[in-house]
């Protein structure tokens, strides 16, 4: 499936991905730079390669996101890679994705016939709303650090703490936004937010989220 690449807003080249270890949740395909790629981000992938010991919080500055064609933007619990390699110019650049989840595999890339991502009243979010999500999301929450463009909120009361979270998708009726939820021993995988676009921390309760343990359970059982 065809794929765009961001470095923080920028939009930086394309792939064609296909599935590499599907045990490990596996994506890769070459690497097609864009001009912004050449002007903004090759620098600092070819000091990250060339490092005796990786940066890997450089890496992580990148802010780096992928989204799939139908819109979908990957959750890749093992991080992306861009191969660039400064001595090597002449081999082709290729990216590669570790720990997708399996449900994006067996929709988008196993199926002959890929499920569709988002139906009405859902659309998906650009790269642009979805930082915005999740730049709010923090603030109503709480503190955050970020593990591969992705927030881990904590510490206070709030379901949402200890998460780490992508914006996947908002619904025009309600401006409900879905995203990808992640936490260690926790079986939430997904969950719909309401936001009240604050800008800083909110009252106990809100913003208000409901969980889902998977995108079918989303696809089910959502009522706005």
């Amino acid at each position: 499936m065809k794929a765009k690449i961001f470095s923080c807003e920028r939009c930086i080249g394309s792939t064609e991905l296909h599935v590499g270890d599907e045990s490990m949740g596996g994506l890769y395909g070459d690497f097609l730079p864009t001009d912004a790629y050449y002007k903004y981000v090759q620098k600092a992938v070819w000091k990250f390669w060339s490092a005796g010991k990786p940066d890997y919080d450089q890496w992580e500055a990148l802010k780096l996101s992928v989204q799939l064609e139908n819109g979908y933007f990957l959750f890749a619990a093992g991080g992306f890679t861009i191969h660039d390699v400064k001595e090597v110019l002449d081999e082709a650049k290729r990216i590669d994705i570790a720990g997708v989840d399996r449900h994006v595999l067996e929709d988008f890339f196993l199926e002959k016939e890929p499920r569709p991502f988002l139906e009405e009243p859902w659309e998906p979010v650009s790269i642009e709303e979805k930082l915005a999500y999740e730049k709010e999301v923090k603030k109503e929450v709480g503190v955050y650090r970020s593990f591969f463009g992705f927030y881990s909120l904590w510490p206070n009361e709030h379901d949402l703490v200890g998460f780490e979270l992508s914006a996947l998708g908002f619904d025009q009726r309600s401006h409900d936004v879905l995203f990808v939820t992640r936490k260690e021993d926790d079986s939430r995988e997904f969950a719909v937010v309401h936001l009240t676009w604050r800008g800083s921390k909110e009252v106990k309760g809100y913003p208000q989220v409901e969980f889902y343990k998977s995108f079918d359970e989303f696809r089910n059982t959502y009522t706005s």
